[in-house]
This record gives structure tokens, C-alpha cells and sequence, in this order.
């Protein structure tokens, strides 16, 4: 299958449901030019405005791509959830330079949920004991106790406390702050928001910090949402097909519905406007100047659109990644519908909802 253009394309909607709606577009596939972003189709020289390209002296000292010097900050809320040890594990094993990722859970669990930490250290002991031991991939040295761990931050709650997606969120963001006040987050390292039940491809970090350096914005923020575990390292119809965030709908708040679809993106493709909680990769002064609204509790609809437009005021730029199957989400062992179970017996006990089950 081949694409349009030689930047890649983008999927515009179905033309005969276009067509039912109302719409006057045609709809299908459209080649992706990347020079419209700077123009907006204009071809008068005073109106190209790009995005803000990243300079030496914006990078305090370092270079202006790569990582060296920099950290890796993952921040992951986790509720009840029986799949985070196991992400622990992969985002270690498989990345290229795990000391230097730093990983904070917020973790809203009840008294015989899985402790995500502690399991995570028994998954690790049990690959060791399985391969003898080496590097990280293989458990880490024969007789560690449990590598990274001193890289792991814990901010448990009770999940009887728990307020909604934004309101972990929002913890995690007053932890950064807190860290960032010690000096042990700086701007300049890379910041990235995530949930507790994925997986993810080898080097995985290197990955996303070199598509982002694809961008050549510093205010670049990668957003989608990720795929199913059934995608993981396929090139998905031969043309690496990736979710493109352009959807909203309107309930008691502005959500972001669903995407339609890019193929063959030379680069991340700039979006604005539409942010997805499931992945956000970008520099930290992103996260530290527009961290998760912590007022909004108990909302879901509306917690995307939210932070997407406080980005948009700030000067970000969110853009569509150009390759997503480095990181998915995966059932593993436990399906989706039992993790929703769990969920929802949460739920009804927590609020006494009146069901008939």
C-alpha cells in the first residue's frame, strides 16, 4: 500500500458518512505537508510563522537534542490496578538507559490489592532467577535485591480516596513540583505521562526522545492515544498507520471522542488543541508550567480538552507521534473486562450506587 505525498498522510473521515452528516468535504486521505504548519496554505513570505525551534540557549548548557544530561521522568496513576508491577518491568527491562528513568506511581489501591512496588521486586527476583542475572533486561546482577527500586516513587492513597482521574494526576503533579523544588527534576529533562497496564517495544526511550527531537519545537508536547497490545512492534497495514487525534464531542464538558488515523508520517505531525491522557511525551517545563488541573474531581469528560487548551495558552504545540507501536496497552494475563470489574465493585461499593446486579 502506498501514500500520499512524500511526508506521509492523513485519514480526513469516511466521505460517505461526511456526506450523511451534512458535510461538504469530501473526506478520504490527504497528503500531509508539513510546510502548512508554518503558512497555513498562505504563499505571502510575512505570513510563515513555525513552531518555536529549540536554540542553545533555551537547553541550559546542553545539547539541543538527545538525552545526555538529561533524565526521564514517567508518571503513572494506578488504580487497583493487578497490571502495574508488570509495567514497571517492562518500561525497565526494556528500555536502553533505565537508570536514568525515574518512575512516580500514584498508587490508590485497598488493603488486598496488588502492592505495585513490592510485586514489581518479585517479578524482577523471579527473571533473575529464570536467566542467571546480568543487566537490567535479565533482572539485574545476581544478588540485587530489587534493581531501580531507588528509582520508584510511591504516593499511595486509599482508594476510598480516590477523586477521578485528574485528581491522581494532580497529586503527581504536586510530587514533581515538590521534586523540581530539590533540584531533582530539571526542566530540560523529558517528562512523560502514561497509564499503569502497558507494554512497550525495546528502547522504547531512546524512541520517544528521538521523535521528539523530530519536532525541532521546544515546545513540543507528543500525544495520542496508544494501541492495542496485538499492535506492539507491528507496522501496522504495511504503512505504519498511527492514531491522529482531531475528535471531540460535546456532553457536560468538551471529550475527546475518538481519531481517525496518519500513515507514513515523515515526523510527528503538529495537532494543538487535542491532548490524549494516555500518552504525553515532552520536555519538563511542560509539565512543571501546565501541570493537570488538581480541581476538577471526579471528572473524566472534559479532563483531556482541559489540558489541552491550558497547553495551547502556554505556547505548546501538541503533536500526533509518527510511530506509536513502542508503547501499548496489553491485557497480559488479566483481560479488560475483569480490570473493569474490579473497577466498577470499587465503584458501587465507594458510592453506593443502586445497581440490579
Amino acid at each position: 500500500m502506498t501514500t500520499l505525498g512524500d511526508y506521509g498522510e492523513i485519514f480526513m473521515g469516511n466521505p460517505k458518512n461526511l456526506k450523511r452528516a451534512g458535510y461538504d468535504d469530501k473526506g478520504g486521505n490527504i497528503a500531509y505537508d508539513p510546510e502548512f504548519e508554518c503558512t497555513g496554505g498562505s504563499s505571502n513570505p510575512n505570513d510563515k510563522q513555525c513552531p518555536f525551534e529549540t536554540k542553545e540557549s533555551d537547553v541550559m548548557g546542553l545539547a539541543t537534542t538527545g538525552w545526555d544530561g538529561r533524565l526521564l521522568h514517567l508518571n503513572m496513576p494506578s488504580f487497583r490496578d493487578p497490571l502495574c508491577p508488570r509495567t514497571l518491568k517492562y518500561l525497565f527491562t526494556k528500555a536502553k538507559r533505565p537508570n536514568d528513568i525515574r518512575v512516580r506511581v500514584l498508587q490508590q489501591n485497598m488493603g488486598d490489592d496488588v502492592d505495585c512496588l513490592e510485586t514489581y521486586c518479585d517479578m524482577m527476583a523471579q527473571l533473575r532467577e529464570e536467566t542467571g542475572g546480568g543487566d537490567t533486561s535479565k533482572g539485574g546482577p545476581a544478588g540485587e535485591d530489587c534493581p531501580h527500586r531507588d528509582q520508584i516513587f510511591v504516593h499511595a492513597i486509599n482508594a476510598k480516596d480516590a477523586a477521578g482521574p485528574t485528581y491522581a494526576r494532580g497529586l503527581i503533579g504536586q510530587d514533581m513540583h515538590a521534586a523540581y523544588v530539590k533540584n531533582e527534576i530539571s526542566p530540560q529533562d523529558f517528562c512523560m505521562s502514561t497509564d499503569s497496564h502497558m507494554d512497550f517495544e525495546p528502547q522504547w526511550d531512546e524512541k520517544m526522545v528521538n521523535m521528539w527531537d523530530q519536532t525541532k519545537n521546544e515546545y513540543a508536547v507528543l500525544s495520542t492515544y496508544v494501541a492495542s497490545i496485538e499492535q506492539l512492534g507491528v507496522n501496522l497495514n504495511g504503512v505504519h498507520e498511527v492514531p491522529h487525534l482531531c475528535m471531540v464531542t460535546f456532553t457536560s464538558q468538551v471529550r475527546t471522542t475518538a481519531t481517525k488515523c496518519a500513515r507514513n508520517l515523515a515526523k510527528p505531525k503538529l495537532t494543538n488543541a487535542v491532548w490524549g491522557a494516555g500518552l504525553s511525551f515532552s520536555k519538563c517545563h511542560a509539565e512543571l508550567k501546565v501541570p493537570v488541573d488538581p480541581h476538577t474531581p471526579g471528572i473524566f469528560d472534559g479532563e483531556e480538552f482541559n489540558r489541552a487548551a491550558r497547553f495551547f495558552t502556554y505556547g505548546y504545540d501538541v503533536y500526533t507521534p509518527n510511530r506509536t507501536s513502542f508503547m501499548t496497552i496489553t491485557d497480559l494475563n488479566t483481560t479488560r473486562k475483569q480490570l473493569h470489574g474490579v473497577m466498577g465493585n470499587l465503584v458501587r461499593k465507594t458510592y453506593k450506587i443502586h445497581t440490579t446486579d
